[in-house]
């Protein structure tokens, strides 16, 4: 399969090698230096050495220590070409790492390739297999990296600490490509290789990929595994959110081990998902999402719950891990009431809210939903859904109770666009408002949906509903001025803020969103500084998200009755009353003036 090096390797290597070298130090010649990376002009060999392979090789190393990663690199492949047999791979290594190192991928590639290809020798296959795979990776070809990561695992003598880095590196792969059983089973037979605080992080991370599971894909995994290790894991894990109460669960694992001897215990200690510390007395507890596709949502909103709580010195935030299996947001409910908590904040999702209200009981503390609880709300359940389509339904009663009766509606042609517009009509039409034409349109090109929906037929009384991104706002705008001087009123898209509005100067484009979002006021004081401060990166959802936090802790602040400092700091952030069973916050109009955004206090009449 490869080639075996002969008696007349080293002049089969010259030929290879000056071939290779000549590709070689092209591609690394061509990669940008800045002055550090440049050779000195004064470095050169001392007077003893004898070769030009050694003057090479600790040229290289010299240029190593100073991380100059590409001028190593060039010099280590000079003294591979320059020497005989015994040197040549091992230069050819140091010259892949040093590429590698100087973000050349694909001349790393190329070099461990080279390797692979003339030794068989194990301790050198591995160490270019490892640097093979980090260059994939580097390199965005996850797949390939794989594979070279299973090669190196059955590449013999390989030692244990690089076994376990292999192991941690085809997890995080697998679950990246979303085979998460397969990622579990690489971090299980990483775990018998580790001890210490290694193991303990580890595990962490089994954890972190039990929890994000449901229970009824726990129990297919179970089916689907061929290794008693996970199977035990699996079980525990199932074990462990059946029973809420440590002894129980102690004595369910017990009771599994003796059904199935021949097993290890494998001290399934686990605390962030199904047992609530002492630190939940007094706090307000969250039930929502830490993993998953939603994780990022709740981070931010986290952000913004602890932000208005360090401001309004009120009661401190905990995070109840919940991976929106309903029977699990069941029992850390149940744990989080009995630990204490003062009030609750989630779940979002339809199935956790019916699965949380069932374990309910009458005397339980409020709980503040972030989604429709449903038609019966029991008392002490508050609704604070933070959908957009909660926006674009108030767009419609707000529209009608000022005046308007007649609507043109223009959306892009997205999930998001098509559920705001539905939304909207939903609302209007109940209302008994008219439609005089909806569009959609793509990106980019919104000049035949304009004319499609907003005809001559509109009325006094009449408005435009647009949702638009910041990216179309100007042109859709623009389109729409060209035929109707009628209002447009917007959907509550997040990263509608001054500084997103394409020199938007129309006063009569009004939007419907959060004081977070609109108030300058509110934009930049103490909370949102203090959110910019543990999300520097966040994105314009997640600074809706945060937003949504800071105002929910407001909320909750007055439903629990906290001090007329903490209800003044709440009226402060555009929150007047705690919320209805309906779900309606206070959310507030606002138009531009020459490009200035202007807080409105309703709706003008048409």
């Amino acid at each position: 399969m490869y080639g075996t090096p002969s008696s007349s390797a080293p002049l089969l290597w010259r030929s290879i090698g000056v071939a290779l070298l000549g590709a070689l130090l092209s591609a690394c010649a061509s990669m940008p230096q800045s002055p550090s990376e440049a050779p000195s002009a004064t470095t050169s060999a001392p007077a003893t050495m004898s070769t030009p392979e050694i003057s090479q090789a600790q040229e290289g190393d010299r240029l190593l220590a100073r991380g100059q990663d590409l001028a190593a690199a060039k010099a280590y492949i000079q003294a591979a070409a320059a020497s005989g047999e015994e040197k040549q791979l091992d230069y050819l290594l140091k010259a892949a790492q040093a590429s590698l190192e100087g973000k050349r991928p694909q001349v790393a590639e190329l070099l461990s390739a080279e390797v692979l290809r003339l030794t068989h020798e194990p301790s050198q296959r591995a160490s270019a297999l490892w640097i093979q795979a980090q260059a994939y990776l580097h390199d965005g070809q996850n797949k390939l990296a794989r594979g070279s990561f299973a090669e190196l695992l059955s590449t013999s003598g390989v030692a244990t600490g690089r076994r376990a880095e292999v192991m941690e590196q085809l997890a995080k792969i697998y679950e990246g490509e979303n085979h998460d059983l397969t990622a579990l089973d690489f971090l299980v037979k990483r775990d018998a290789l580790l001890s210490g605080p290694e193991k303990e992080k580890n595990r962490q991370q089994i954890h972190a990929l039990l929890d994000a599971q449901s229970a009824a894909k726990l129990k297919n995994w179970q089916g689907r595994s061929g290794d008693p290790i996970v199977q035990e894991w699996l079980a525990f894990a199932l074990i462990a959110r059946d029973h809420a109460d440590p002894g129980s669960r102690e004595a369910a694992f017990a009771a599994w081990l003796q059904a199935h001897p021949g097993h290890p215990d494998i001290h399934y200690e686990h605390h962030s998902a199904t047992a609530v510390t002492s630190a939940a007395r007094g706090a307000i507890c969250t039930l929502l999402p830490t993993t998953g596709r939603f994780a990022d949502d709740t981070l931010a909103f986290v952000a913004g719950l602890r932000a208005a709580a360090q401001q309004q010195s009120g009661p401190v935030v905990q995070e109840l891990s919940d991976t929106s299996d309903p029977a699990l947001n069941a029992t850390e409910y149940a744990s989080g009431v009995e630990a204490g908590c003062k009030a609750f904040v989630g779940p979002a999702l339809p199935q956790d809210i019916r699965a949380v209200l069932g374990a309910r009981h009458p005397s339980d503390p409020p709980i503040l939903l972030l989604g429709n609880p449903g038609s019966h709300v029991p008392a002490g359940v508050h609704d604070f859904d933070i959908s957009l389509r909660v926006t674009a339904r108030r767009v419609a009663e707000d529209a009608y109770q000022a005046g308007y009766r007649q609507a043109a509606v223009l959306y892009p042609l997205d999930a998001e666009g098509a559920n705001l517009q539905a939304a909207f009509l939903q609302m209007w039409k109940g209302l008994g408002g008219a439609v005089a034409g909806v569009a959609h349109y793509r990106a980019g090109d919104g000049a035949t949906a304009v004319r499609e929906a907003v005809g001559p037929s509109l009325g006094r009384r009449a408005f435009v509903f647009l949702v638009a991104s910041p990216a179309d706002l100007s042109a859709i705008v623009t389109a729409i001025r060209a035929r109707s001087a009628r209002p447009i009123l917007l959907a509550g898209i997040p990263s509608f803020g001054a500084e997103h509005t394409g020199g938007l100067a129309d006063a009569r484009t009004y939007a419907l969103g959060m004081p977070w979002v609109f108030d300058p006021n509110i934009a930049n004081g103490p909370a949102a500084q203090a959110v910019k401060q543990s999300l520097p990166q966040a994105t314009a959802k997640q600074w809706r998200m945060a937003g949504l936090g800071v105002e929910a802790y407001g909320l909750l602040a007055q439903i629990l009755g906290a001090s007329a400092s903490a209800q003044d700091s709440a009226g402060a952030m555009g929150i007047s009353s705690p919320p209805e069973h309906d779900g309606k916050r206070r959310l507030r109009w606002v138009s531009w003036q020459d490009g200035v955004m202007q807080v409105l206090p309703q709706l003008p009449e048409p």
